[in-house]
């Protein structure tokens, strides 16, 4: 990636930022959490991520955002490609902190659905991708975001499990396979971005 390309990259995903967040002061109700908790990663990637994504005209970043199921945000770094997937919430537990509702527990285990219940299967992980847990209704208020960084196995083996303990051999009146993620699920993954080389 060359520095005009860079430039042009972070300039404008400040400026979607400034605006997003003005936009919501403005009407008082957050927009598209999902769009601006993407925003916020990606800035975070091209700050963490400068020098190696400017250090070969073959580095690079790719943003697909919800038009990719798996992946939002892919950055090629010399012969590694980093896969990332947003996960944003403005929702608030009890005791202040974020909490990520309805994530679909299909991303994390393999679900089979009969008349006598759900059965929880492990899932294979991607070595290359990862998730990203980003509190966007703390930015929406002060413009600080925590970001809690699982890799594709972490977040299978803890969400897989989470999800077994809690419906496995179960039946859901909805049929839903949705779950939250609590603070408490995330916290020590917080900054943990994936190594470039």
């Amino acid at each position: 990636m060359d520095k005009k390309t860079y430039k042009n990259w972070e300039g404008l995903t400040d400026k979607m930022l400034n605006d997003s967040w003005k936009f919501r002061n403005l009407c008082g109700r957050p927009f598209d959490r999902g769009f601006i908790g993407e925003l916020l990663v990606l800035k975070q990637l091209l700050k963490r991520y400068r020098d190696k994504l400017c250090s070969s005209l073959d580095n690079d970043i790719v943003y697909a955002g919800s038009a990719n199921k798996e992946w939002d945000i892919k950055l090629a770094l010399d012969a590694k490609t980093i896969l990332l997937n947003a996960k944003a919430t403005t929702v608030l537990d009890t005791k202040n902190k974020p909490r990520w509702v309805r994530q679909d527990a299909k991303s994390f285990c393999d679900i089979k659905i009969d008349k006598k219940g759900q059965w929880v299967l492990p899932k294979k992980s991607n070595p290359g991708l990862f998730y990203v847990f980003v509190d966007v209704g703390t930015w929406l208020k002060n413009k600080n975001a925590d970001y809690f960084i699982l890799s594709d196995k972490m977040a299978k083996l803890k969400f897989g499990k989470k999800y077994s303990n809690l419906y496995n051999g179960k039946t859901r009146k909805t049929g839903s396979t949705d779950f939250w993620v609590e603070y408490s699920d995330v916290k020590s993954f917080k900054d943990k971005f994936p190594r470039s080389n």
